[in-house]
């Protein structure tokens, strides 16, 4: 064998197959870690919850009066069995959620009006509510889900505790005393 032969060109070496399985690796790392950011999310409070919304002139009584008719009348028609979200998609003034039923998803509290947040961290899940008035006009609310954190759920257990040792004792039964 000669120095001629040994500098004879080989074949580049076919890398492609770890091209790949690195493309590949580096696919699967970034579906974990978007994946494991999603689910440990910060634990807060938030409610899931659908509506119609049936505005109205402030200034005028009549439109008022118009739109308080309207939403009762679709009160009573959800509460005969029509569907809620086929009235929201066809009565809802709210252009964000009409096309999807009235469904807001999720919001955390602080989220809405004073009255309408009210309701929607009481009231009971799948149960429709009496008509409710904000500024931007009539609701009828449904609450979907409701996820209290962790903090909140215990800053709730102190103040029951603390409402429930404020209570007065009662008063002594004069009949009873000596």
């Amino acid at each position: 064998m000669n120095f001629f032969d040994q500098n004879i060109e080989q074949e580049p070496k076919d890398r492609t197959k770890w091209l790949w399985l690195g493309i590949i690796a580096v696919f699967a790392i970034a579906v974990a870690a978007l994946w494991l950011i999603s689910r440990s999310g910060p634990d807060v409070s938030r409610v899931h919850a659908k509506h119609i919304l049936i505005k109205f002139n402030k200034s005028d009584p009549v439109d008022r009066a118009r739109a308080l008719q309207l939403v009762n009348d679709l009160r009573e028609r959800i509460m005969k069995g029509e569907s809620f979200k086929k009235l929201a998609r066809d009565y809802s003034n709210d252009e964000f959620s009409s096309p999807r039923g009235g469904d807001l998803g999720y919001q955390r509290r602080g989220m809405f009006e004073p009255a309408f947040e009210a309701y929607v961290w009481s009231a009971p899940l799948d149960q429709l509510s009496e008509v409710i008035q904000t500024s931007y006009g009539f609701h009828l609310i449904t609450v979907v889900d409701r996820h209290t954190s962790a903090a909140e759920a215990y800053e709730m257990e102190l103040e029951k505790k603390a409402t429930e040792t404020e209570k007065p004792a009662p008063a002594p039964n004069p009949k009873t005393l000596p």
